[in-house]
């Protein structure tokens, strides 16, 4: 039976004080480009459906100048295969903690 790794997004809700900021400092981007990030994507799939890549996730970090590798890499471990799932899968948790709903 294969052992299912744990998102690391699945536990940030729970994390507060030094672990919290062990996150944060794991992190591919700053906590507050993340958010940008999120906001982004979120408005373009707004205006037109994803096409099941992280097209608009990859122009965000172009025209940023983001560690593309490592960002798409955390995006991809932690759900968002593509725009629509990193919306689905670490918008929600990610807002939640930060308060940015």
């Amino acid at each position: 039976m294969p052992i299912l790794r744990k998102r690391e997004i699945e536990n940030l809700e729970q994390l507060s004080g030094e672990e919290l900021q062990a996150f944060l400092d794991s992190l591919p981007a700053r906590q507050d480009t993340i958010s940008d990030l999120l906001d982004f994507v979120e408005d373009e799939l707004f205006d037109h459906e994803c096409n099941h890549s992280l097209q608009y996730s990859m122009r965000f970090m172009m025209e940023n100048g983001l560690d593309f590798g490592k960002l798409t890499n955390w995006l991809n471990n932690n759900g968002g295969y593509c725009d629509c799932k990193a919306m689905e899968q670490i918008a929600p948790i990610w807002r939640r903690k930060f308060g940015d709903e």
